[in-house]
């Protein structure tokens, strides 16, 4: 009887191990499982981190020209430069002493007003080309331009300063308490000031250096237009605004000289005159 019923019996089904089980809304349930789906997301991961990887080694600058890609390249990732900036940048970074490619870079900086991009660009370009005027009056155009904005970003970091001038807070200073404590700072004001007159500082900076280079810009175009009384009267122009009271002095005069009948020259003999007594006073006090 157990053999009869044992024949009857149908027999065991065997479990398909490379079968795929679904469930209701069509879904396989190995992928329902958690490494199973990191495995199958996990390329995208590291397809991103590649990217990530490769652009950090481009932008830490691999360039020999003393111009590194992170120092011009950021224009081309954040302007939406085109393949055209990219195409000039590629010809600077294979060919460094290609004194057209630099300038072409400058000229494509220069049409998306990307003054502080096209500044080095030019300055590369007027190191190679060092004669060429159009060149140099670009390139200090630019500085100039530059200095504008810097003067205008020092202007309102100038009243971000004195708006964090030191307050005090506690009791009040004719009260005992407040004999005895003194005056407190606040520590998130001061903090904030100090923060403040430091980023003023910084901006202050560049807009030295900035005039120091358009002054030097412009003695190279006086150096190759001697004869021109406008160069000079720029250039006497912006010594003084960078403070270089010595080249302001001489430049005026020679712009008195090349230009006499010029209606400019009335307002050039009263800068020279205050300049002047600038000068002496600066050196009586320096002596005292």
């Amino acid at each position: 009887m157990a053999r009869a019923a044992a024949k009857k019996r149908p027999p065991a089904r065997r479990h398909d191990t490379g079968r795929k089980h679904k469930d209701s809304s069509g879904q396989r349930y190995e992928d329902t499982l958690f490494f199973n789906r990191l495995r199958t997301h996990a390329k995208w991961v590291f397809v991103l981190l590649i990217i990530v990887f490769g652009l950090g080694f481009v932008l830490l600058g691999v360039g020999s020209s003393g111009l590194g890609l992170g120092d011009i390249f950021s224009g081309v990732v954040g302007g939406g430069g085109g393949p055209f900036l990219i195409k000039d940048l590629t010809a600077t970074e294979k060919n460094p002493k290609d004194a057209q490619a630099w300038k072409d870079l400058a000229t494509a900086y220069d049409s998306k007003t990307d003054y502080a991009s096209a500044i080095p660009a030019w300055q590369q370009y007027t190191q190679l080309r060092p004669k060429d005027t159009d060149g140099l009056n670009l390139y200090a155009n630019d500085l100039l331009q530059q200095l504008q904005i810097q003067g205008a970003e020092a202007q309102n970091l100038q009243l971000a300063v004195q708006q964090y001038q030191p307050s005090t807070f506690g009791p009040a200073s004719t009260s005992p308490l407040g004999r005895a404590l003194g005056s407190l700072s606040d520590p998130i004001n001061q903090a904030a000031g100090t923060s403040a007159t430091t980023a003023y500082q910084n901006a202050l900076v560049a807009l030295q250096q900035t005039s120091t280079q358009l002054v030097s810009a412009y003695k190279k175009l006086v150096k190759l237009q001697p004869a021109e009384p406008s160069v000079r009267l720029q250039l006497a122009q912006i010594a003084e605004t960078a403070g270089d009271t010595a080249t302001a002095i001489a430049a005026y005069k020679q712009f008195i000289k090349l230009a006499p009948d010029d209606a400019s020259v009335p307002q050039a003999r009263a800068r020279i005159k205050t300049l002047e007594q600038q000068q002496a006073g600066s050196s009586a006090t320096a002596q005292g």
